[in-house]
């Protein structure tokens, strides 16, 4: 028995040399050397206080929330610091620059590990950001753990086979995002479809409106294209500077050609626009185009008849040499009978032109 207690108090030596070699060890340190200036050019005098939360550096060693103050004279700055980058829990130093007593600015700084000393630009760190290496904790939410996601999910449209990059959307026949197919000058159709622009068809009524005639206009040009051929021709009506034009007295129509009377050729500067169909069918509705009144034109009488009866009312344009008129100030409407406002009955040589709807059939 007495001989084995030298053995046992070498054993419990070299356990408390050890212990305290551990205990006694320095977390390794990384030097961040600078020279700081202010915006004028002058070297920076003050204190630098920098301050840290609680956490475990890289070699396990726990660093204990703090702060220190750092006295910066003729700009020079000289700190070591444990390094956070690689910490095993998330750290950032807090850096408030100070001048005269007055707190000029404040930084967070993210050290890293380095044997060559680091400047003040190699360890800034935009506002928020967070350095460490500690455990990533994943956490995995099923559909059903938020609230309302799988009924969104149920109601969004899906991508469709029909679906395309750089092409108008549509809603395919399943619900499904497709692209609309066609020649990129088509225009589309509210169904999906596309064509090229102003084309229809009887199961899709096309109306063409606001459109410019091509064709020069120099005071000798006569000729002017439409897109598309008027159907019907009457359809057609067309404006200079904003007059609605008489067919057959300012122009003539051939299929998609406007030929203008001699005399009448548009001048430079002028502004051509012009509506109409291309073989419209509604079943129910008839159209009524260019059609004069009849009534006597003698300055006195104001009563003028139309063939039929517009429907809606307000679907009547009524035009007095070429200038559409007013309802309820220029005329009133009962059923099928004009009647102009006393003092305006149109007087001899002017020109009516009708245009209207009615519920009939053609």
């Amino acid at each position: 028995m007495f001989r084995f207690r030298p053995c046992l108090l070498c054993v419990l030596t070299v356990w408390v040399l050890a212990l305290s070699s551990r205990l006694g060890a320095t977390p390794p340190l990384t030097t961040i050397s600078d020279t700081l200036f202010n915006a004028n050019g002058t070297l920076f005098n003050g204190v630098v206080v920098i301050s840290w939360p609680s956490f475990e550096a890289s070699d396990t060693s726990n660093v204990a929330a703090s702060s220190i103050s750092v006295l910066i004279s003729n700009g020079i700055l000289y700190v070591q610091l444990v390094p956070t980058t690689n910490a095993n829990t998330a750290a950032v130093y807090t850096v408030q620059y100070n001048s005269f007593g007055v707190t000029e600015y404040s930084q967070a700084w993210g050290v890293s590990p380095s044997t060559i000393p680091l400047r003040v630009r190699d360890v800034l760190l935009a506002p928020g950001s967070i350095t460490g290496s500690a455990p990533v904790v994943t956490t995995i939410l099923s559909i059903a753990d938020i609230t309302g996601l799988q009924n969104a999910l149920n109601v969004r449209p899906s991508v469709g086979t029909g679906f395309a990059i750089s092409r108008s959307a549509i809603i395919d026949s399943t619900g499904s995002i497709a692209g609309a197919m066609g020649n990129l000058s088509d225009c589309l159709h509210v169904d999906g479809t596309s064509a090229p622009c102003g084309t229809g068809s009887p199961s899709s009524p096309t109306f063409v409106d606001s459109e410019v005639p091509s064709g020069t206009l120099n005071g000798t040009n006569a000729a002017f294209i439409l897109a598309n051929s008027p159907t019907p021709p009457s359809s057609l009506a067309l404006f200079r500077n904003g007059l609605l034009l008489s067919a057959g007295g300012d122009y003539t129509l051939l299929g998609n050609a406007i030929t203008f009377t001699a005399g009448a050729q548009p001048q430079p500067g002028d502004i051509l626009a012009s509506s109409y169909r291309l073989a419209v069918s509604i079943p129910g509705v008839s159209f009524v185009d260019q059609e004069t009144p009849s009534g006597t034109m003698d300055g006195v009488n104001a009563a003028f008849t139309l063939s039929q009866t517009p429907n809606p009312t307000t679907s009547l344009a009524v035009y007095r040499n070429g200038v559409r008129l007013t309802a309820g100030e220029d005329y009133t409407l009962s059923g099928a009978t004009i009647t102009f406002i006393t003092g305006l009955q149109p007087q001899p040589g002017d020109i009516l032109v009708c245009f209207y709807r009615d519920t009939q059939t053609q």
